[in-house]
């Protein structure tokens, strides 16, 4: 998922770039470009805010820009689509796209985790319960979910989680491993449940896989800032060039507010 951030060569300031030399114009135009896409981040960071329930910093920060050169006019924005330990085996794109496009939620870590297991069923997915520890963000807890997955002896050999609660003495005495167990109805698993004494409770849901309609119009935010200021940023760019103010070095820059 990326837009691209290209001068369509109609508009008048883009006109005014043959009034420079040499390599001018091309630099003029790659840092007129580079500006309005680190424009776009915090336009697409209080879109984000908007439209989705209390996303997480690691979401509102996982936009990113590509600066063009004066060798390639074009600046791209995307969302981060590499996974690492903070995103639990999901790449940002994955949980973003669907938001822009519409379609199903794919499968988070815990659930490949339990799927693998035999314990979430093919084709459910899982949710937070009555019983489920929520944190500021309306997710589960990583705390809760590591007890939970620790219990079931589900995380065996997966980076990012701790050992089973089988394998520690700590968890262990916590009764993790005894505490967690999977609720059904008849026969069928509806989700998985905690008992501590005599209380039980469901802490995750089974549920069909979640179907998104398309609410973050992610293109539309960037053509809307492009439309917005584009134009401005080629001026400012050519009263750079004319001043020897222009910028030598276009690797990617930290987010830039608006400028004019």
């Amino acid at each position: 998922m990326k837009a691209s951030i290209i001068d369509d060569g109609l508009r008048p300031a883009a006109a005014a770039l043959q009034q420079l030399a040499g390599d001018l114009p091309a630099r003029a135009l790659a840092d007129a470009l580079n500006h309005t896409a680190n424009q776009t981040r915090p336009a697409l960071q209080v879109e984000m805010a908007s439209v989705f329930d209390r996303p997480t910093p690691f979401t509102l920060n996982a936009v990113r820009v590509l600066n063009a050169k004066p060798s390639s006019l074009e600046a791209a924005v995307w969302v981060k689509d590499e996974k690492d330990n903070a995103s639990k085996g999901q790449a940002p794109e994955d949980w973003v796209a669907p938001q822009v496009f519409g379609g199903p939620r794919v499968d988070k870590k815990s659930e490949l985790l339990l799927r693998a297991k035999g314990i979430l069923p093919a084709g459910k997915f899982i949710v937070p319960a009555a019983g489920a520890r929520l944190d500021a963000y309306g997710n589960i807890s990583r705390g809760q979910m590591i007890q939970i997955l620790s219990g079931l002896s589900a995380i065996e050999g997966s980076a990012g989680y701790t050992a089973n609660a089988s394998g520690k003495w700590r968890s262990f005495r916590k009764g993790h491993a005894k505490a967690f167990f999977v609720m059904r109805r008849g026969k069928s698993p509806i989700g998985i449940a905690e008992r501590r004494g005599k209380a039980v409770t469901m802490v995750l849901a089974f549920v069909s896989q979640p179907q998104y309609r398309a609410r973050l119009d992610f293109h539309g935010v960037v053509q809307r800032v492009v439309e917005a200021n584009l134009e401005t940023n080629i001026d400012k760019a050519i009263t750079d060039a004319l001043t020897g103010n222009l910028p030598t070095n276009f690797r990617r820059r930290p987010q830039t507010s608006p400028r004019g």
